[in-house]
């Protein structure tokens, strides 16, 4: 007897993913319709005129063989994107046929901006109740299908009820729960409709052709999603140049998703200083804050090219959206006002505002460095003791400017355990003017601090420059420290230029920090030294 070695290598490869346990596919053209078969509704047959008892199964997949055995009711939701969206007409409900005939051809029309034209017509179960399936050729995220077509039907004073009107993509109000799930077609009582509505010959095949040709006729585009999505937004006067530059590159940046491993921190930081910076401006209301934001981030992550395939932490996505969320809301940033808004901003405004940024900056830095004190767990070196600060969710940047409340050579530790400066810190750290005489006590000048290569990737909270290289904890080599060289002296190079006419949008004020850029071209000129 011959035994045969599988292993065709000692070596293992760097990474192997674990297969799939999937179930058989029977290649059904109808099946294939329905892709998405997670979070699977499931119920007994009902007795005649009684309502199914739905339950949700979340332990495996619904598949293709289960439909087709038939021993119960079952339904689907939706996932990340979709191809087609569904309308639920019920029995009573004021826009049925049977109570107002011109109903669903307002509905039709009030669609069409969006490209959607035909739809394919049965009826939902023995209840009468109807379902219009409306496909489409493009994959959408399905939190913007649902919007644009709420949007729509509101707007033509068609509004989603429970019992009147329902989608499906849902507008979902809570990013953790799952989009609501509807019964498969063609189960017992489902019927297809001809253009009069009544039932007409009913088959797999014939529902599937009709799906084709309205296909055929629906365009639905991204651009379509856009413009419908834009009339919801609330407007604005203008929108800075830079203020401008900065959103298209973060969209440029978000809109190609995954296209590969090891990429999910940096989307997810992208994606959390768009929508804490812009999303009010972009879609009207109050600016993100706190949960909201976090759910909104987890919304269009999930929704991007790529994410099941590539994103690794999709186990943990809810826990990456928190801790980027509150990485962009203790930033430098804060949500867009608008060019209007910021000439109309007094010098007092802007000058309060600042020092307030200022004092919450150093007062986490204190709250942090007195936290890992009390623990015994403040390092003695430079790098290991910055890390433990930024998972504080405090920057590298902000830890350079306050350097002498975290730097071992600038604090000492008081004898009744209390962390006291050796120096006192300046009321307003962005003003060009120097302090009064001894205000300020000159340290050692302590060179510029580049993390090392394995440290968590940081959310620079400054300007796109650093973003562009990953914030100033995450260069280490001397390559590194040339790219930073080189960007410092562009920006002092634009700080000799007169200001634009728009000029300073607020996003813009670090160019307006100039002892800060001056100090940081001083400490890399050191690092050549060392």
């Amino acid at each position: 007897m011959t035994v045969t070695n599988c292993k065709t290598s000692t070596k293992s490869p760097a990474y192997q993913p674990t297969p799939k346990f999937e179930y058989v596919p029977e290649w059904d053209e109808f099946l294939e319709l329905f892709p998405h078969r997670f979070d699977y509704l499931f119920a007994p047959h009902p007795d005649p005129g009684d309502r199914p008892d739905w339950q949700t199964e979340s332990r495996h997949p619904l598949t293709d063989r289960l439909i087709m055995q038939g021993a119960r009711l079952f339904g689907v939701r939706f996932g990340p994107t979709t191809n087609y969206l569904l309308l639920d007409i019920d029995r009573k409900s004021a826009y049925h046929p049977a109570r107002d005939p011109q109903a669903i051809a307002r509905i039709v029309e009030a669609l069409e901006p969006l490209g959607l034209y035909k739809y394919v017509a049965i009826t939902s179960s023995y209840s009468g109740g109807i379902h219009l399936y409306f496909p489409f050729p493009w994959k959408h995220p399905s939190w913007s299908v649902a919007q644009a077509v709420e949007i729509l039907l509101e707007r033509a004073g068609l509004k989603l009820n429970r019992g009147q009107l329902e989608l499906f993509p849902n507008p979902k109000k809570d990013a953790q729960s799952l989009y609501n799930g509807h019964r498969l077609p063609l189960q017992a009582g489902s019927y297809l409709l001809n253009s009069e509505f009544e039932q007409t010959f009913t088959s797999r095949a014939e529902f599937v052709n009709r799906w084709r040709f309205a296909w055929m006729h629906n365009g639905f585009g991204a651009d379509q999603i856009e413009r419908t999505l834009s009339l919801q937004r609330k407007k604005y006067r203008t929108m800075g140049t830079s203020a401008q530059k900065f959103l298209n590159d973060l969209n440029a940046e978000i809109k190609t998703g995954w296209t590969g491993h090891g990429q999910t921190n940096n989307l997810i930081g992208r994606i959390a200083l768009r929508e804490y910076i812009f999303y009010h401006y972009t879609h009207g209301g109050d600016p993100l804050h706190g949960i909201p934001l976090i759910e909104r981030i987890v919304d269009v992550a999930t929704s991007l090219p790529g994410y099941e395939e590539w994103c690794r932490h999709q186990h943990e996505i809810y826990c990456c959206a928190e801790y980027w969320a509150r990485c962009a809301e203790l930033s430098e940033y804060y949500p867009y006002k608008g060019k209007e808004h910021a000439a109309a901003l007094s010098e007092d405004q802007k000058t309060n505002w600042n020092l307030k940024q200022a004092e919450e900056a150093q007062a986490r830095i204190l709250a942090a460095v007195t936290d890992l004190k009390s623990q015994n767990a403040l390092p003695e070196g430079i790098g290991a003791r910055a890390k433990a600060l930024e998972a504080y969710g405090i920057s590298g940047s902000t830890l350079y400017k306050y350097k002498a409340l975290w730097h071992p050579k600038t604090l000492e530790p008081a004898p009744d355990g209390l962390l006291h400066p050796v120096q006192e810190i300046e009321a307003d750290p962005r003003s060009p003017e120097p302090a009064p005489d001894g205000l300020l006590h000159p340290v050692e000048t302590i060179s510029f601090y580049l993390g090392s290569e394995d440290a968590p990737p940081a959310q620079s909270s400054s300007h796109p420059f650093f973003e562009a290289v990953g914030g100033c904890g995450g260069l280490s080599t001397a390559d590194g420290i040339a790219h930073l060289r080189s960007i410092v002296a562009a920006i002092q190079h634009r700080q000799s230029q007169p200001p634009a006419p728009d000029d300073p949008p607020p996003d813009e004020r670090w160019f307006r920090s100039t002892n800060l850029w001056q100090q940081m071209a001083i400490d890399l000129e050191g690092e050549d030294d060392g």
